[in-house]
């Protein structure tokens, strides 16, 4: 045993285990202090309630996690999101981390012994070596732990360390939870209510009008009500400061090089299936229609009108068994192979499978894109950047105020980096570039604006969708309105919703958090069908997105012989609800008082 884990499978183990150590831990779990002394101000992505965060540290964590996606199966991680997946993760390990300090918590050896022992953590318990039949073997592992040599062995004892210090981090990690929300107590009283919210039900029948269907045209929307509602709805706008920049774009499209060279591999495909090659594996290995490669190309069954006409007269002029030459659509090069046919004249389907290489910007077309970039970035450092853009005669673009984090077109959500660099900066500074899948950019900042609320123009188009949202459930309840009073004048209330055109339902019995189909859920129409007893009708009931008019036709209470069934589950679930807020809470507490300083858009840009 200790032969093989010296051997090429020690590697293996370490290499999970060091990818998990750079990682980290989940919320509420925590590995190193990271209290380093760092080797200047110019070298500190953060420092966080105190302690230094070095480039060196949070790079070396970005890096293992980095790694661990890619051993996960992800091909190409997400590097922005990891940083700020890396960066929230340090925040909440440091003030935990601390929080242990300042409660004085510990965890004996022979907790740490008994917890490794028989929780393992799943880093271990992947390890094919402790591992059954695909399924790990704690007795696999306590011989390992049991073995005296174990620990002789450096390799083997850093094992064994590791799983020893995950084993104190969860204990800790629980320690502090029940010290912080082991108070928290379930009643009966909240066990019975949660049993009557999840079981009791309502059959009810109603009639109505959604938003959706009032037409734009019915309502109108006066200067005077964007006003009103911006003036009583002012928090609503508020916005942390912001920046405004110009920016040019270098598109990422293919070159007649990268044209010729899908060509070239389609018609090379072709060759090697000729010569024997089987299409259903080719394509899996080369398509780039990810819905079908992974079918062998397979895209089953279609009838004329369904695919674009080329790839259509292909398909229909083709023989089953038979494979076309490559062909172009819109989406890039194709070779199509028909199995089957059915069906005559209009109802004629044909069953094919196909090979789609898209063209792309190849290495070379895109390398030239990023000198070009780079050469503009420098360029407008030096001679000013709408200089260079007009002398390029290359279009710029303007970004609008924009906060760090939120949503822009170009960058998504990825706009932390320029928008806290810009707001240090003074107008005129120039961006590094930025690169998504659609081109490369590079910005100049216009303007910085300090926190507060946008003005009206600003948000005019955001205010008037919810004035006219306003205005049309006013005209939804007026014509719920008009079929109530027709209903309470002797006339049923489906004969009334039909003959003015509207939605008459009888949805099937339902729970006070259950989803009503087309109606929602935990809404004013949910609330008012416990509220009313069997036969009551309401009066008009307005929802965020509609006006209804309800009758329930009969309460079916919970039985409450199930009631001692289900009591141990609810109370479980109670009381892991109310500890995971509370502990939520102290978290979200803890974080807003914590003194942060985030340097992190002066090492990283896109994120």
């Amino acid at each position: 045993m200790l032969s093989a884990l010296r051997s090429a499978l020690f590697v293996k183990v370490m290499m999970v285990i060091v990818a998990a150590a750079f990682v980290g831990l989940i919320v509420l779990e925590w590995g190193a202090d990271y209290s380093s002394t760092s080797r200047g101000a110019t070298n500190l992505v953060g420092v966080i309630n105190g302690n230094e965060v070095t480039y060196e540290l949070f790079d070396q964590q970005l890096r293992g996690a980095y790694r661990l996606e890619k051993n996960r199966g992800v091909e190409d991680p997400d590097l922005g999101q990891l940083v700020q997946q890396e960066w929230d993760r340090l925040i909440t390990q440091t003030i935990i981390s601390q929080q242990i300090e300042k409660y004085q918590i510990q965890a004996t050896d022979q907790e740490i012994d008994f917890f490794n022992r028989n929780s393992p953590p799943p880093e271990i318990q992947e390890i094919e070596f402790f591992q059954t039949d695909g399924a790990f073997d704690l007795s696999k592992y306590h011989l390992f732990l049991d073995t005296p040599s174990t620990y002789s062995d450096p390799n083997n004892k850093n094992i064994v360390l590791y799983a020893e210090n995950r084993a104190r981090e969860q204990l800790l990690s629980g320690k502090l939870q029940e010290l912080i929300a082991g108070s928290v107590k379930v009643t009966e009283a909240e066990v019975r209510e949660a049993f009557q919210e999840k079981k009791a039900q309502v059959k009810v029948v109603y009639a109505g009008i959604e938003t959706a269907r009032i037409a734009d045209s019915l309502v109108t929307v006066e200067d005077s009500a964007l006003s009103e509602y911006y003036i009583a709805h002012t928090s609503d706008f508020e916005q942390d400061e912001a920046i405004r920049a110009s920016f040019v774009t270098f598109q990422k499209t293919a070159s007649a090089r990268d044209e010729e060279n899908a060509r070239t591999e389609i018609h090379r495909i072709r060759t090697e299936i000729e010569k024997g090659g089987n299409f259903a594996e080719l394509a899996e290995d080369y398509s780039d229609d990810p819905g079908s490669a992974r079918r062998g190309g397979d895209l089953g069954f279609f009838g004329r009108g369904q695919m674009v006409k080329a790839f259509e007269d292909t398909a229909f002029t083709l023989d089953p068994g038979s494979m076309s030459m490559p062909f172009k659509t819109q989406f890039g090069w194709h070779v199509l192979k028909v199995d089957d046919r059915k069906g005559e004249g209009d109802s004629l389907q044909v069953k094919a499978r196909h090979i789609l290489l898209r063209v792309q910007p190849g290495r070379d077309t895109l390398d030239s894109l990023r000198i070009l970039a780079d050469d503009f970035m420098e360029d407008a450092r030096e001679s000013g950047f709408n200089t260079v853009a007009s002398r390029e005669n290359l279009e710029t673009g303007d970004t609008g105020y924009i906060t760090a984090g939120a949503f822009f077109p170009l960058l998504g959500n990825k706009t932390s980096g320029l928008v806290n660099a810009f707001l240090e900066a003074k107008p005129g500074m120039v961006s590094p570039t930025y690169e998504s899948d659609r081109g490369i950019y590079v910005f100049v900042l216009t303007e910085k604006r300090d926190a507060g609320v946008r003005p009206l123009d600003e948000v005019t188009n955001q205010v008037a969708g919810r004035v006219r949202q306003q205005l049309k459930r006013t005209v939804a309840a007026g014509r719920v309105r008009d079929i109530l009073a027709e209903v309470r004048g002797g006339q049923a209330l489906k004969e009334a919703a039909e003959s003015r055109e509207l939605r008459y339902a009888e949805p099937e019995p339902f729970a006070k958090a259950d989803f009503v189909p087309t109606v929602g859920s935990r809404n004013a129409f949910v609330g008012k069908a416990f509220e009313l007893d069997s036969g009551e009708m309401s009066d008009v009931v307005i929802t965020r997105n509609g006006a209804y008019v309800l009758q329930v036709v009969e309460h079916l209470g919970a039985q409450e012989s199930n009631f001692d069934l289900e009591k141990a589950q609810l109370t479980t679930q109670l009381l892991t609800s109310k500890r995971n807020d509370m502990i939520s809470a102290w978290l979200t507490e803890l974080r807003d008082q914590a003194e942060i300083t985030d340097n992190r858009h002066r090492f990283y840009t896109e994120f």
